[in-house]
């Protein structure tokens, strides 16, 4: 194994300084770098792929591509501190590592209830006030057609929405767990010793 392919475990705060000197390193200005850090750190303590998504959208941000770091802090700015809840807003297609929004969504969330990141055909994350984060099935490492606003009633937290496709496959598999309906399956089932309770 080489050393470019070695694997190395780094504490929270050991990645928010490297992702602060990346976005440095990047063209991102003090400020910026400094959330950048702040929200990577948040992403890891969930234990999201916060250094994996800081290079894949750092990387681009070179160029002087939109990044989530810049897009979160001004939703954030906007409607954390300010203004009333977050109306739905269209995203910019091919956003890069859109989980690095989740931070900044969740500071709106905290201020006035669950915000929700929305796909083309449904969600693709949903940001409790507490900071749970529940991914939906739209999620994709970049945003195409996603927009974000205030999170409707359904989705409540500690459930999980399934697409339909998603469900009749589960469904289908778990149905090949069955055993048809026959005498003997009839005289086999439930426990062998009497259950008295």
């Amino acid at each position: 194994m080489t050393e470019s392919t070695k694997s190395i475990e780094i504490a929270h705060s050991e990645l928010r300084s490297l992702v602060i000197k990346a976005a440095r390193g990047a063209g991102l200005d003090w400020g910026m770098a400094e959330e950048a850090g702040w929200a990577a750190d948040w992403l890891a303590r969930r234990s999201m792929p916060a250094a994996d998504w800081a290079a894949l959208w750092l990387v681009e941000a070179v160029e002087g591509q939109p990044h989530p770091v810049g897009i979160g802090t001004r939703l954030a700015d906007r409607f954390a501190s300010g203004e009333g809840p977050l109306l739905a807003e269209a995203l910019p297609d091919g956003l890069p590592a859109p989980g690095f929004l989740l931070p900044f969504l969740h500071l709106v969330a905290a201020r006035h209830g669950a915000v929700e990141l929305k796909g083309r055909t449904g969600r693709a994350a949903r940001v409790q006030p507490d900071g749970t984060v529940d991914i939906g099935p739209d999620w994709s490492q970049r945003t195409q057609g996603w927009s974000v606003g205030m999170a409707s009633g359904k989705g409540a937290p500690g459930r999980v929405t399934l697409s339909g496709p998603v469900s009749i496959c589960l469904e289908s598999l778990a149905l090949r767990t069955t055993v048809p309906p026959s005498a003997t399956s009839r005289r086999d089932a439930g426990s062998a010793m009497t259950d008295n309770d």
